[in-house]
């Protein structure tokens, strides 16, 4: 996109690590999704250069903008409400606010300052405008996202999405929110142990490793797809991954095999597949209504594990990237992409 004047609909998803911008043009085609290192932790200046970093690559100010966040959860601020008026008020300075519409999910849209006070129904919820979205899209299922963080898994029934609880904290009870994802997760999060040589090794209570060590090792996430620094800072090729897994068991990557190590990170996977499985049983026992050939669908950079969750339940699997004209940038970013798709149908 190369003209100023260019109108149509961003969706920003505002998280603590990335910023998610996908454009989508006045006839609902999706010709631009972006992402962008955002470490909102470190303060909101973070998101200020990330959000004009957006705006000089997709060089559409005069577009509407779709708003959705997660990033009030950084310990930056002092609590989620501060953390949403913060990040609202750092729009507002970039973004006219004629042109500002923030998710509130199903309540619809609000204005900023609308947003600050319902601080509560735009604090994370991300994953209803992909829900949302899906749900328009097929009749029964269940939605998975999973990024670099996290994992959400929301039923839907009849078109209509069917959530247990709203908020983080219900979420997590309900088994809709597993705080598991394919990049960032330490894996002591995901086993206190793993086998080398036989033996079962204790593991040490360290973020010496991520899951992103694990899956650039199985060759499921490609070293140069990853925006975030790994857990000592060196690069995500296969030789420093081995080493951030061998400090996992207090050793060194040269005591073992390059067959070994990929042992190693075959049993994290597996872990991390076992919880997530059980957080997708969890969910469907309250929901016999679901059938058995309702699928999953998936979205996120860690979308190959929902495909394999969903052989296991003998489901089939549905690539959100289907539902968004086989773009495959859209599915590792739903929620950025739902929120322009659903702002161009809502709000045009």
């Amino acid at each position: 996109m190369n003209n100023n004047d260019t109108t149509g609909f961003l969706g920003w998803d505002i998280g603590g690590a990335h910023l998610k911008v996908a454009y989508c043009d006045n006839s609902g085609q999706i010709t631009q999704v972006i992402q962008l290192p955002c470490a909102l932790w470190q303060g909101i200046h973070e998101l200020h250069t990330a959000m004009q970093q957006a705006l000089t690559l997709l060089n559409c100010r005069h577009a509407q903008h779709a708003i959705t966040m997660t990033g009030e959860l950084v310990d930056a601020f002092e609590n989620r409400e501060q953390g949403v008026a913060e990040i609202l008020s750092c729009v507002a300075d970039i973004l006219p606010e004629a042109a500002l519409h923030i998710f509130a999910g199903q309540r619809g849209w609000l204005k900023p300052q609308q947003a600050k006070q319902a601080w509560r129904d735009v604090a994370s919820m991300n994953w209803q405008a992909s829900a949302l979205f899906v749900a328009t899209q097929c009749s029964q299922g269940l939605f998975l996202d999973i990024g670099s963080t996290t994992c959400d898994i929301i039923p839907f029934i009849d078109g209509q999405i069917q959530p247990h609880g709203l908020d983080d904290h219900n979420r997590q009870k309900s088994g809709e929110l597993v705080y598991t994802g394919a990049i960032r997760t330490p894996l002591f999060a995901i086993s206190h142990h793993a086998p080398l040589n036989g033996e079962l090794v204790p593991l040490t209570a360290e973020w010496f490793a991520s899951s992103g060590d694990v899956w650039c090792i199985l060759e499921q996430v490609s070293a140069t797809e990853i925006q975030d620094s790994s857990a000592d800072g060196q690069p995500w090729q296969n030789r420093h991954c081995q080493q951030r897994l061998a400090r996992m068991l207090a050793t060194d990557a040269e005591e073992a095999t390059d067959a070994q190590w990929r042992i190693v990170a075959d049993w994290f996977a597996e872990q991390q597949l076992q919880q997530i499985t059980q957080a997708c049983l969890q969910v469907l026992s309250r929901h016999s209504a679901i059938n058995k050939g309702a699928p999953l669908i998936g979205a996120g950079v860690g979308r190959f594990i929902i495909k394999a969750i969903a052989e296991r339940l003998n489901r089939p699997y549905v690539d959100f990237s289907a539902l968004c004209q086989n773009r495959d940038d859209a599915a590792a970013h739903a929620p950025a992409t739902a929120l322009a798709l659903l702002a161009q149908q809502q709000l045009s």
